[in-house]
């Protein structure tokens, strides 16, 4: 019984609020819920791996910036094992959020370094985003500098507008956004 409860207490406090309903868009979607007030935002992510270490990304995290809300909400996103949201050519990860309007805090990224021998890593972001109602934007790409193995911690190094090769990749990989209008935005 206790680990049930466990389990539960868990699931809620790592989902967040259940009103928000946050998710990632995925290749195979075939519709896109924006009402609701809900939008999306997209970016992209790049680590300089010419240290030899392969980053392998699983989740990030983002978290509402309300002072006049109770509670904040904290959503962990998982991102799709496999070749979906990773390009191999550009070592680049495409990421999206659907969330319910408001302002946002991108606080990490976690993941491992190298498959075998495998260091957990952490890219703290910090950066502030919008989120507005029934729009799709894209916020830029995200850079880190090079995977130092012996730390488990990776800060950011700039952010780069990209919008115009990246939006045309989000386009290819998430068929979903083919014909859909996508605004530019930028993390503060």
């Amino acid at each position: 019984m206790k680990n049930l409860l466990f389990i539960i207490f868990l699931t809620f406090s790592l989902s967040g609020c259940v009103s928000v309903n946050p998710y990632v868009l995925t290749k195979g979607q075939t519709s896109l819920d924006l009402t609701n007030n809900r939008g999306v935002a997209l970016f992209t992510l790049k680590a300089d791996n010419s240290g030899g270490g392969r980053l392998f990304l699983s989740s990030f995290m983002a978290r509402e910036v309300n002072q006049y809300k109770l509670y904040n909400t904290l959503g962990v996103f998982s991102l799709p094992l496999g070749s979906e949201n990773y390009s191999a050519t550009d070592n680049l990860y495409f990421c999206s959020v659907v969330l319910s309007s408001g302002i946002y805090r991108l606080d990490s990224f976690n993941g491992m370094v190298n498959p075998f021998f495998a260091m957990p890593a952490a890219l703290k972001i910090g950066k502030i985003f919008d989120i507005y109602p029934n729009k799709i934007n894209y916020l830029g790409r995200l850079n880190f500098s090079n995977l130092d193995t012996k730390s488990v911690f990776t800060s950011l190094s700039k952010i780069e507008d990209t919008s115009e090769q990246d939006i045309l990749k989000f386009k290819e990989i998430f068929p979903i956004l083919k014909d859909r209008q996508i605004s530019k935005d930028s993390f503060y």
